[in-house]
Parts: C-alpha cells; structure tokens; sequence
C-alpha cells in the first residue's frame, strides 16, 4: 500500500512542475499560489460534504490547522517565490531536496524524534545524486552578495525548514487520530486567506487569467498537486513517519525531468544518468531503514 502511496506522490509532484510553467505570466505568483488552495481546499469541503464527514470541530483543533496552514501551505510557498527571484529552478529543487535533512533534525530537536542514520546516510547521497544532475547550474551561479544567490539560498533555506515543520506537525496530529480529509481541507483554506493577506498588504495585484493554459494548470496543480497530492503524502507521513515520506522530494526532480525530456526535449548525459543512480541508492537506503516503535512503515 505504502508503495503505491509512494509512487503516485512522485507522479501528482513530479508533473506538477511542468503545469507550474503554465502559471507563470500575468499572475502574481502569490496570487496564482492563493488560488490554487482556495480552490483546493473547496474540492476538499465539497467532497466532506457529499461523504458526510464532520466538519464540526472544537476550537482547539483549527489552532492546529491555523498553524499547519501556515507552515505548509504558505509561508514555505512564500519564500520559495522570493528564492525564485534570485534562482534558476534547478537550484530550488536541489536546495529543497535537504527537506529529508531538516525532517530527520527538526524532528529530534522539535519533536523529541530519534535519528535514523540510514535515513540520513540516504538523504545524503541522493542529495549529492541531485547536485551532480544540476552540477552545470552550480557552477555557473555566481556566489556572492552583489548576485543575490546568497540572498536566494537564504530563502530557500527558510522554505524547506518551514515545510519541514508542517510536516513533522501533520505527522504528529494525525498520530493524535486528527482526521486527515478534514485536516487538510482546513489547514489549506486558512494558508490560503494568510496568503491573500499578504498580497493586500503588499504591492502585489491579486489577478486571474481566463486563458485556457491558466485555467487547466490551475485546476491540475489544485486537484492533483493538491487535493490529491498532499493527501497521498500526508497519508504516507502518517504511515512511514516524516523523514522517510520527505525523501519523495529528492525523487520529484527527476520526474520533472523525465516529463521536461518528452515536453521540453531535455538532453540527458551521463552525468545525468550518474546522479539518477546515486538518488535511487539513497532511495533504497531511506525506504528500508529500521521503522521506529510504533510507526506503520512496513512497505506494501
């Protein structure tokens, strides 16, 4: 079961980049992010709605999902578009890659979570796998302040550490039996009027295009990036624990990569196909680490 999870996250995130191109252009970005979660998170109530579920809930329990919405679905979003101003794509998704690195420590030093050193050997050397495939954007970003990559590295420091967070959180509310459905579909709304908060005190114009490109991406990246997406995954963090779910991070690049080969014809080389290999040894070594006490992370 934890497979199939596993592999259907890779592909809602790893095709979730290209549809992310179809974004960028007349919207805000911060505008098209609040978009998406709006929409996201009214699929999410229509649909508890139609099942029945309970939305009814103690005041204690949207505390919780106030705080997920923040960490998860805006705050990191936020910096991870003011990274983006100083970043080539590549280097975001090599930077957000570490997300297993924060897990495995944030989880010690927040969650009283113990380090499992396959985990972190194989976080490791996938990192270094996605470091050689984009090693030509590392080389040629210029490091220095004047360049503002330092400024962006910073950024996209602070986007993983807080997307770390949100999910060591959701792991640890649905290990108090907090509905994941409702969960999410809370925690999405509230990240989402935090975001259109931001943008109406800022200068940034709170748009939408009715292009069909716009339309269709939006709808794909609030469905299956989203709606689908992060259940999957909050789903596996429930079940495997959150620094082996965040792993799939690693993993998404290259999909993208793989879907930017057929859409965008990218040219694999053999350092390429070196890195791949290095992130599936990490992958191995992430997936079958001993399971902590408690912890549903047999495979299958």
């Amino acid at each position: 079961m934890n497979v199939a999870l596993y592999f259907l996250v890779l592909f809602c995130w790893g095709t979730s980049w290209f549809a992310i191109t179809f974004q960028l252009g007349d919207v805000a970005p911060q505008a098209s992010i609040a978009w998406r979660f709006l929409l996201a998170s009214t699929i999410l109530f229509a649909w508890c709605l139609i099942r029945g579920k309970k939305l009814s809930f103690p005041w204690r329990s949207h505390i919780d999902w106030l705080i997920l919405g923040f960490f998860l679905f805006c705050i990191n979003y936020i910096c991870a578009y003011f990274g983006s101003f100083y970043l080539t794509s590549g280097l975001v998704c090599l930077i957000f890659s570490t997300l297993t690195l924060f897990t495995v420590f944030n989880g010690f030093i927040f969650f009283r979570k113990p380090i499992r050193l396959p985990i972190l050997v194989g976080a490791v050397v996938g990192i270094i796998g996605l470091g050689v495939i984009f090693s030509n954007e590392l080389s040629t970003a210029l490091w220095s302040i004047e360049t503002g990559v330092v400024k962006g590295f910073i950024w996209g420091l602070l986007m993983t550490f807080f997307a770390s967070i949100g999910m060591l959180f959701s792991g640890q509310m649905q290990a108090r039996k907090m509905p994941l459905l409702q969960s999410n579909a809370f925690s999405m709304l509230y990240g989402s009027i935090m975001i259109v908060s931001y943008v109406a005190i800022s200068d940034i114009s709170f748009g939408f295009s009715t292009s069909s490109s716009y339309v269709v991406s939006l709808l794909y990246l609030a469905i299956v990036a989203s709606v689908l997406g992060f259940g999957v995954y909050l789903k596996l963090v429930g079940n495997i624990g959150a620094d082996k779910a965040s792993y799939v991070n690693v993993f998404t690049p290259v999909i993208a990569l793989l879907i930017s080969t057929f859409f965008e014809d990218y040219q694999w080389s053999w350092i390429g196909i070196v890195g791949v290999v290095l992130i599936i040894i990490g992958n191995i070594l992430v997936l079958f680490a001993k399971p902590l006490p408690g912890v549903k992370a047999r495979l299958g």
